[in-house]
C-alpha cells in the first residue's frame, strides 16, 4: 500500500487518506518519449487502452525494436498474443518488430498468417479497415524464458 502512497494501519479501507492533495480531474497518459523534432523518426508505442499488452519497446535501431509483452491474464506467465499502437510512423518506411516474449512451440505465423493492422490514415484515405500486414514474418524459439 506505500507505494500507491495510501497511509492505514487497519484494513478498514473506508479510513484510508491519501498523501498529498487529491484531484477529481482525470489527466490523460502522457507519453514516455517525446519526438525531439518533426523529422525524429523514433516511433511512439502505445498500450493503455483495453486489452493493450505491450510492456515495454527497446530501439535497436532506427528501424528495429525488442518488443516486450505482458503476460496474459490468468495464465502462468503465457504470452500468446499483442495488441498495441504505434504512432510517428513514415510512408515507406519498413520497420521490424521483434515480439521477444511469445510463448507458444509454433504458429500460424509460420504456416503464412500476418498481423492485423489498422491505419486511420489508410481508412480515411482508401476506405481501407483492419488488414493484414508485414512481409518476412518468422516464428521462432529464442534465448528467453518465461
Amino acid at each position: 500500500m506505500q507505494e500507491h502512497n495510501i497511509e492505514s494501519d487497519d484494513k478498514d479501507f473506508t479510513k484510508m487518506k491519501t498523501k498529498g492533495k487529491v484531484s477529481n480531474i482525470a489527466l490523460p497518459p502522457c507519453q514516455y518519449y517525446i519526438p525531439e523534432s518533426k523529422t525524429d523518426p523514433t516511433l511512439l508505442f502505445e498500450s493503455r487502452f483495453e486489452s493493450g499488452n505491450l510492456l515495454v519497446a527497446i530501439q535497436l535501431s532506427e528501424n528495429e525494436y525488442d518488443l516486450v509483452l505482458q503476460n496474459d491474464i490468468n495464465t502462468n506467465g503465457h504470452t500468446q498474443w499483442f495488441f498495441f499502437k504505434v504512432a510517428n510512423t513514415r510512408k515507406g518506411h519498413k520497420v521490424r518488430f521483434n515480439l521477444i516474449n511469445l510463448a507458444k512451440p509454433d504458429s500460424l505465423y509460420n504456416q503464412g498468417m500476418r498481423v492485423l493492422s489498422y491505419s486511420q490514415n489508410q481508412a480515411k484515405e482508401d476506405k481501407l479497415g483492419w488488414h493484414r500486414i508485414g512481409t518476412d514474418i518468422s516464428y521462432y524459439k529464442n534465448h528467453f524464458r518465461n
